[in-house]
């Protein structure tokens, strides 16, 4: 129970931030070579969005300073990591009709607002180690 609640509250925030943005603020990629919406694997979708929580929950964990602070930055470091990683990959080694299958700035954009709700997952994490933390002393 340790490490799940932590965990559980950051999937939970990620989730809800991201989905919130992705499908009310940033428009869906228009590119002929991503699958429409209706045709997406979300459940490949959700693990990996799990595998980036988890990293930060380790992250957090592994610094051993809960804090909603401390959460919050290791949380960003996750997210830039791992969507980083993604997105510029994605961007470097695939294209599509002729180009990148989304453009720079598209790629820019989710990058920074990944960064910002693994921000806020982590920092969540990070209450919730906290919290452990204060129940175990």
């Amino acid at each position: 129970m340790k490490h799940l609640l932590p965990f559980l509250a950051g999937f939970v925030a990620f989730v809800v931030v991201s989905s919130v943005f992705y499908m009310a603020i940033m428009p869906y990629p228009t590119s002929s070579c991503v699958v429409p919406q209706d045709q997406m694997n979300v459940g490949a979708m959700l693990f990996g969005n799990l595998l980036m929580v988890g990293l930060a929950t380790y992250m957090v964990n592994l610094a051993g300073d809960y804090s909603l602070r401390n959460g919050a930055i290791h949380g960003a470091v996750a997210g830039l990591t791992a969507n980083g990683l993604l997105n510029i990959f994605v961007y470097a080694f695939f294209t599509c009709d002729g180009g990148h299958i989304f453009p720079i700035a598209e790629v820019g954009m989710d990058i920074v607002a990944n960064v910002i709700f693994m921000g806020i997952a982590g920092a969540l994490i990070g209450m919730m180690y906290q919290r452990g933390a204060a129940k175990a002393a």
